[in-house]
């Protein structure tokens, strides 16, 4: 039977990979996820898709989603021209949580299987715990360890996991009637568990094809980026020259590698990491899972529990009441602390009212875009209450560099590039490169 791939996301752009693999009847999708610019010509602030109210005509209509039978549930296509039918593929398998591979999940048919690592289920069930709606409804989710074999009416799917910014990612090794397919999902080798990425490439080694991420496969990388340990090192430093001051920091809300690294540097420095409610909520489910080592939110002497001032609390917050600190707190005794403050609540400032010359470390990507609003206000707050500035992060991609060094290690015959603005780039280090064109059929 002919083996096929169809790119409907993830091509020259940053994210939303929606990659779909057919052999004979059976069709699988690799991601379901929404690239980072998703709708920037049509819609910006306040002017957005009407899904609640007319599902997917909007989409449709401005031709942001592809018309395909068979793959979005009978609510999302009620006020389109596209007639609902039963569902035409056998599973969707997600490489990790990032919204840029998950997000159009809740797009789809609900009977359709949902492949994710248990890790990832976790973080999952944590984030609707702890948002304000459903995220992706009811699913028929199915779950996986690393090393598991998931027959699909003949295909046969194999996670590794890789190291990423979130826990619980994962590549594919996929053994077709054509050959052996690999994809890469997000990866890296900077981070604190190279070896998982290791684990995956001994795996994949003998792939055929590859469906690659590329997102830092760029002519010339402008932005700063450190290993993980580099993180630590130079968060360590300014918080040891801090004396007498609050140091907070902002980092991706489920990067827990540095949500590790923030409470080593407190461990270290003799100060209380304070980390915020969601956060501690998500450790706590991380910490059920044996695969994942955090550390017990209740029990760590060096963690403490920050807690807005709320007038309505959600029921999940108020189990952690007793183990909270307030603004007061924080403002008596900033000195011995590392404050998480993600940037949409920076209002907590004013409560908190920090002395002057305190170090705010930006552990997260620098903006994208020389005129970002979003980092125009967060600079705005941080001079107000003249904060020390510090960008320290690790990306949770591969560099160029070691992008390229897989190609060459792996050696597959033919090369699909996703996830990357630069696809032509794979032509330097690789032979057999494809560059996708969006929404083509490619067979194996």
């Amino acid at each position: 039977m002919k083996t096929k791939l169809t790119f409907y996301g993830g091509v020259s752009e940053i994210g939303g990979n929606k990659i779909l693999l057919e052999q004979g009847g059976t069709r699988i999708f690799l991601d379901m996820g929404k690239s980072f610019d998703f709708g920037e010509n049509y819609f910006v602030q306040y002017l957005s898709p009407r899904i609640s109210r007319v599902g997917l005509k909007d989409h449709f209509a401005l031709g942001l989603l592809p018309e395909i039978p068979g793959l979005y549930s009978e609510e999302m296509l009620e006020q389109t021209d596209l007639e609902y039918e039963a569902p035409r593929f056998q599973a969707v398998f997600l490489s990790h949580i990032h919204f840029d591979h998950s997000s159009h999940v809740h797009l789809i048919d609900p009977q359709i299987p949902v492949y994710l690592g248990e890790g990832t289920k976790v973080i999952l069930d944590s984030w609707e715990e702890t948002s304000r709606g459903s995220l992706f409804g009811e699913r028929d989710f199915r779950t996986f360890r690393t090393g598991d074999a998931i027959d699909i009416d003949g295909i046969e799917v194999r996670p590794i996991h890789v190291d990423h910014s979130v826990p619980a990612a994962y590549g594919y090794v996929i053994h077709t009637d054509a050959g052996t397919l690999a994809y890469t999902g997000d990866l890296r080798r900077h981070g604190t568990h190279a070896k998982m990425t290791d684990d995956f490439l001994e795996e994949a080694q003998e792939a055929d094809f590859l469906i690659c991420e590329g997102t830092r496969v760029e002519p010339t990388e402008t932005r700063k980026n450190y290993t993980e340990s580099e993180v630590l090192s130079n968060a360590t430093s300014v918080v040891e020259k801090a004396q007498g001051k609050l140091v907070a920091t902002t980092f991706y809300p489920r990067d827990v590698d540095r949500m590790k690294t923030f409470h080593r540097v407190a461990r270290e420095t003799g100060r209380k990491f304070v980390i915020s409610t969601r956060t501690a909520k998500l450790l706590m489910s991380l910490s059920e899972d044996p695969g994942i080592e955090v550390p017990d939110v209740f029990k760590d002497e060096n963690i403490l529990i920050y807690a807005r001032h709320l007038l309505k609390r959600p029921g999940w917050e108020k189990e952690l009441m007793d183990h909270t600190v307030d603004a007061e707190f924080v403002h008596k005794n900033q000195k011995e602390l590392i404050l998480q403050l993600d940037f949409h609540y920076f209002t907590e400032f004013v409560d908190i009212d920090p002395s002057p010359g305190g170090h705010f470390i930006h552990s997260m990507s620098e903006p994208f875009e020389e005129d970002d609003v979003e980092d125009e206000v967060k600079h705005n707050w941080l001079d107000r209450f003249k904060f020390n500035f510090h960008q320290y992060h690790a990306s949770g991609h591969c560099s160029k560099e070691e992008i390229f060094d897989i190609l060459k290690t792996i050696d597959a015959k033919k090369v699909f590039p996703v996830h990357t603005e630069h696809p032509e780039m794979f032509k330097k280090a690789a032979r057999g490169v494809v560059p996708p064109e969006l929404g083509k059929t490619y067979e194996l």
